[in-house]
């Protein structure tokens, strides 16, 4: 009868953890491109776009475009030298 019950609760934490890892690997992933240009609508090349609270991030190329996965609602800084940073929500096409 013990051991009934013990394996009952060792499989009950197993699903926990089982159905715990399958919600987080769920999240809805999103993939972001556009071009990030100063107020004169000219491309910032090397500007960082980071997704805000991780260490995800891509730098722009050489005509200001950046492309990067993130988890959709995700909020996305923009930043570089000489310029004021900047957040988005995340957006396919930004």
């Amino acid at each position: 009868m013990r051991t009934n019950n013990l394996l009952k609760r060792l499989f009950a934490i197993a699903l926990g953890c089982i159905l715990g890892v399958a919600s987080l690997s769920a999240q809805q992933m999103i993939k972001v491109s556009g071009v990030v240009t100063d107020n004169e609508k000219l491309p910032i090349i090397g500007a960082g776009v980071m997704q805000s609270g991780t260490t995800v991030g891509t730098a722009t190329d050489m005509d200001g475009l950046f492309t990067l996965e993130v988890p959709e609602g995700a909020v996305l800084e923009f930043s570089s030298i000489g310029y004021e940073t900047c957040t988005l929500k995340a957006a396919p096409h930004m």
